[in-house]
């Protein structure tokens, strides 16, 4: 365990932690007993002075536990014997990403656990709660969806009685360190393949006792039978040639002066006097004070001085060769970094064609067309084109209504989309065209758009084609090589990813608004004297399902309706499959004759034997229109309140009584209000979309209470009312800077009663 995270540890575990319970409503925490936890009794911390007997804290805020904790380069994570977190420190934040407020009272296997380790994160969190301690690495995702190895310390927290009240943790990210550490055992294991697989002699030689090492390979080197060098530096200065002896030993003492590493060739004589040429690299060692203790190295055999010219021109060759390619590979990475800040900020198809041509001309050709394959069937792909003149874009245009593209052609875009084979044409010739079979009228076409050479690369993902790109150079310009096919290969690849992700995105907001329009009703009944008016406004990009929903049906006997809006915790699938559960709920319990406190008890079981963990706010109301003034019955699930703005007196007043939550207590509370409702009253029935936003803009009950007045009295019907609240709300806080859904739903009662009953 680091020192950081012992001292988180330390801190955290001053706490004793008594029979609290801690209980989350959407990610707020309450003390049901009303006792802060953090104000709990403090343990001595185990040093010679307690906290209390310290000099005092300078002037200013007095110094807070909580303060020491969020100091603590250690992630701190503290829950309840249960595992639901009751303390997050600010490291915890920064590490994992998820604030405290959107944690607390949440399962930290729900927060911290990828799937694929839940259950080996329950087993250790069942360790942990039955009094033991965890150390080691684990495998934690964060709010992103990604993953990081972190090194983490997880111990209990007991009372006087022994019992385990509390877990702490404190984690560390050591990824990095953990990726190091291999690195270090792939880079000795590498060096010791390499050095056999090349035939590399290797040396080790110490000043303090002028004694050097050498391994069998490099005794052959030096024409020595295995165990033949006896160690001594003067016997291997013998077997230099006279000639290398000074420069060599020279190379070797300014490179110890200077610390730094020597290469060295020369002639050596073997025993049997025959001459060979060695070449040698090393590097001196230094002790922890930075002296020269000797030098370490590997030496190769360069005997046949053919092999040692070509070597030398291959290595200048190499050197050349490199700057080059070095050259272009930066601009190629400079246009693939371009490529995709481009793909990365395209939300349309078109604009992913667009940036792409625009982007390629003019550094990977004069010309750059992308066809692409529309979402749906279609009679041909979508084209873009670009061109480093401007005015060949209208010609190209132009040329493809001259011209309609032909999926069955012999060769081009239309071959490589049918075959996904590339297409490189390096020089375009006569003997090209002739081979390709292509006519008079593609010749002249070739002629008047001056193509020299050009390649085709098919645009593919999951072995579907999905289009073609295509470069195409000039006369004026150069040749394509097969380093540029490479490029378009790496750069259609790139491509693919981003239109099939575009794809995806398309078929997930489809399916998302399909499935929202399943959750609510497709259509609403015609009550006789009340208008009715609904709107829902997802959030974000509407690509995931949100849980508001509003419902109105009508009862028996035929002059009563029910209304209701709810609110399921949470978005996704689970929160659809819990919006279709307390729907039908609602309406089989409606439909038996259950008054509206039974509707809510029974949906509030229904969501508890459901075991999703979650909730639901709901208002279930009934509106009886048999007698001269029409009656609303509300009663409230934890639901915000509809709010009754009376057509003759002045005022925005809020109908009924705030209930038990559904889903989360076996026992709750509901009470039912009725108000009677006169001609041009009007009842707002909202979700908490419409009020919960970011501080300064949230809107407390009063402020909602006079938009919604106001909305009421800009006149017209409810469609204008339910208008108008969205004016307001998009006033305070466009709909696309929102992270909540909001559904509304609005009755008027109008003067005429006498329209026909629904079917």
């Amino acid at each position: 365990m680091t020192q950081a995270a012992a001292a988180g540890v330390a801190v955290v575990e001053e706490r004793s932690l008594s029979s609290q319970r801690i209980d989350t409503v959407n990610g707020r925490r309450h003390d049901l007993e009303g006792e802060d936890l953090m104000s709990l009794p403090r343990q001595a911390p185990p040093s010679s002075r307690r906290v209390d007997e310290l000099d005092p804290c300078p002037p200013g805020r007095p110094l807070r536990e909580r303060d020491v904790i969020d100091a603590l380069p250690g992630a701190v994570v503290v829950t309840d014997r249960d595992g639901r977190i009751v303390l997050w420190s600010a490291a915890a934040e920064q590490l994992y990403g998820w604030a405290e407020p959107e944690v607390l009272g949440c399962s930290v296997l729900d927060v911290l656990a990828p799937v694929a380790d839940l259950a080996a994160n329950q087993d250790d969190l069942a360790f942990v709660a039955a009094g033991n301690r965890k150390t080691g690495d684990r495998v934690v995702a964060r709010r992103d969806g990604s993953t990081i190895r972190v090194s983490t310390v997880t111990r209990p927290l007991v009372d006087d009685d022994g019992a385990v009240v509390a877990i702490v943790g404190c984690s560390e990210e050591v990824g990095a360190l953990r990726r190091a550490e291999q690195q270090s055992r792939d880079l000795s294991e590498h060096f010791r393949a390499a050095v056999e697989a090349g035939g590399l002699g290797t040396w080790r030689w110490s000043t303090a006792d002028r004694e050097m090492v050498w391994d069998e390979r490099l005794e052959a080197l030096f024409g020595l039978a295995p165990g033949g060098f006896d160690g001594r530096f003067e016997t291997y200065v013998s077997l230099l040639h006279p000639d290398d002896r000074d420069a060599i030993l020279a190379t070797v003492r300014e490179a110890m002066a200077t610390r730094s590493v020597f290469r060295v060739e020369s002639k050596v004589v073997w025993p049997d006097g025959s001459l060979h040429w060695i070449a040698g690299a090393g590097g001196v060692t230094l002790d922890e004070n930075g002296e020269v203790t000797g030098t370490v190295g590997c030496a190769i055999d360069l005997t046949d001085r053919i092999v040692q010219e070509r070597e030398q021109r291959r290595l200048a060759a190499l050197a050349v060769g490199a700057a080059e390619r070095e050259r272009l590979h930066r601009e190629r990475l400079e246009f693939l970094g371009a490529v995709n800040e481009g793909l990365l900020a395209s939300s349309t198809l078109q604009d992913l064609m667009t940036h792409v041509t625009r982007t390629a001309v003019p550094r990977l050709g004069d010309w750059c067309t992308i066809h692409v394959l529309p979402f749906t069937n279609g009679a041909g792909p979508d084209v873009e084109v670009a061109h480093v003149d401007p005015t060949m874009v209208a010609y190209a245009r132009d040329l493809r209504r001259r011209f309609p593209y032909d999926p069955e052609a012999r060769f081009g875009v239309a071959r490589v989309m049918r075959t996904g084979q590339t297409e490189f044409h390096p020089d375009i010739t006569g003997a090209l065209l002739d081979e390709l079979g292509a006519t008079e009228e593609v010749r002249q076409l070739i002629t008047a758009l001056d193509l020299r050479s050009t390649i085709a690369v098919a645009l593919r993902k999951r072995g579907r084609i999905l289009g073609v790109l295509q470069f195409a150079m000039s006369s004026v310009s150069r040749r394509y090589t097969s380093d540029d096919v490479a490029l378009a290969h790496s750069v259609a690849a790139r491509i693919a990813s981003s239109i099939e992700n575009l794809r995806l995105y398309e078929r997930q907001r489809d399916i998302s608004r399909t499935l929202q329009r399943s959750l609510l009703p497709s259509t609403l009944p015609t009550i006789p004297g009340v208008e009715v008016a609904v709107r829902y406004w997802p959030a974000g990009e509407a690509n995931e399902v949100g849980g508001d929903f509003y419902d109105v049906f009508r009862l028996d006997p035929e002059d009563q309706w029910a209304v209701v809006i709810g609110d399921v915790c949470g978005t996704g699938p689970a929160a659809a499959a819990l919006t279709g559960l307390a729907r039908h709920s609602m309406r089989d319990s409606a439909w038996h004759g259950d008054n509206p406190v039974e509707v809510l008890r029974s949906l509030n079981r229904a969501v508890k034997n459901s075991a999703t963990g979650s909730f639901i706010t709901a208002i279930y109301a009934t509106l009886d229109t048999a007698g001269s003034r029409p009656r609303l019955t509300v009663a409230s699930g934890g639901h915000p309140l509809p709010i009754h703005v009376p057509a003759r007196t002045t005022g925005a007043i809020e109908v009924g009584t705030p209930g038990t939550l559904l889903g989360m207590f076996d026992r709750a509370r509901f009470e039912t209000a009725t108000r009677p409702l006169g001609v041009g009253d009007v009842v707002v029935f909202y979700t908490d979309g419409a009020t919960d936003v970011h501080p300064p803009n949230n809107l407390d009950r009063s402020e909602f209470l006079d938009l919604v007045q106001g909305a009421v009295h800009r006149g017209g019907d409810a469609e204008a009312v339910a208008d108008n609240i969205r004016d307001a709300l998009e006033t305070v806080v466009p709909f696309s800077r929102r992270n909540d859904d909001i559904a509304l739903l609005v009755l008027r009662v109008t003067e005429a009663a006498d329209a026909p009953p629904p079917a």
